[in-house]
């Protein structure tokens, strides 16, 4: 299977340039004019697949990616869906097939053009050092070798991660990596995954393993963020379990079976769970039964009461 290409460490935000200039916008009708992609499709995947020693990684698979919004990737988990979105992004090589982003087949081209964003061997920070440290190290790989070194600042800092972070507080400076919140690395990747060394306008973003954020609330915090991003480029979300349809409008979702590899149980448990929640739900039901047929509270004990009263009053008075 082939290695994955990394990429260096960047420069400004093009979601923000492109915000700031829409004509720098991608996927309009003139840059797939340019490029001979149709407006439907960023991506055009045709019988793509992906083989290492130990057996088929992922393939073949057929699909295309809308040229806007948001598309997720859905499949069960394994190594195939992180291969696929190298693939996706140029870092990978597949063994056959045709891939076509943006209009590009040049895995060099489409490595300039698209972002990837959560995948370990690419873009994961080392905790042991500081937000600074790691925003320093963009900066000056931005800048040509004979340009003096220079430290970020908080300017640099919102510059570079205002749009990716929104609303939400920016990480301190001097705060180690290690010791910042996952949601808050993973949207810092995701910003200098944006803004490469090269310069280059980045048109279109592939984000891998969404569940690697545990927190679920985190999670739809991400998948807020993405949504904003989308309104301006094409993102692409690998996810295993569903997105919920009321946060954010979702372009299409592509189901995929990129675990072919993997060992599959002839007895995986799942008829024992859906016995439990089979037997959940009866219980469930049961007790709704039986609370709608007893006698409510002003028919209950205190009811009797006063209907004795009053009929030995009535007696009484007779």
């Amino acid at each position: 299977m082939s290695e994955p290409t990394t990429d260096a460490q960047a420069t400004p935000n093009a979601v923000e340039r492109q915000a700031a200039n829409p004509a720098m916008a991608p996927n309009t009708a003139d840059s797939a004019d340019s490029t001979g992609t149709a407006d439907s499709a960023a991506i055009v995947a045709t019988n793509l697949s992906l083989s290492a020693e130990e057996g088929p990684v992922y393939g073949p698979l057929t699909f295309r990616v809308p040229s806007q919004g948001v598309t997720i990737l859905s499949g069960k988990g394994g190594s195939g869906r992180t291969a696929l979105a190298l693939t996706l992004a140029g870092r990978m090589k597949p063994d056959s097939g045709s891939l076509e982003v943006l209009g590009h087949t040049k895995l060099s081209e489409i490595r300039t053009r698209v972002a990837i964003a959560g995948v370990e061997q690419v873009d994961l920070l080392d905790r042991d050092v500081t937000v600074r440290a790691v925003l320093t190290e963009h900066l000056n790989w931005s800048k040509p070798w004979w340009s003096r070194a220079r430290r970020a600042d908080e300017a640099y800092l919102e510059n570079l991660a205002g749009a990716v972070f929104g609303p939400r507080s920016l990480p301190p400076l001097d705060a180690y990596i290690s010791s910042i919140p996952g949601l808050d690395r993973h949207l810092l990747r995701m910003a200098l995954a944006l803004q490469p060394a090269h310069g280059q306008d980045i048109e279109m973003l592939v984000i891998d393993d969404l569940e690697q954020i545990h927190e679920l609330a985190d999670r739809n915090l991400l998948l807020l963020r993405v949504g904003e991003i989308a309104k301006d480029i094409p993102v692409v979300v690998n996810a295993t379990n569903p997105i919920p349809e009321d946060l954010i409008p979702v372009a299409a979702n592509v189901e995929l079976d990129t675990d072919r590899s993997h060992i599959r149980p002839e007895n995986t448990g799942a008829t024992e769970v859906r016995n439990r929640l089979k037997k959940a739900r009866q219980a469930a039901d049961k007790m709704i039964h039986d609370a709608t047929q007893k006698p409510s509270a002003s028919e209950g004990p205190h009811h009797e009461r006063v209907e004795q009263t009053e009929q030995a009053q009535a007696e009484r008075e007779d």
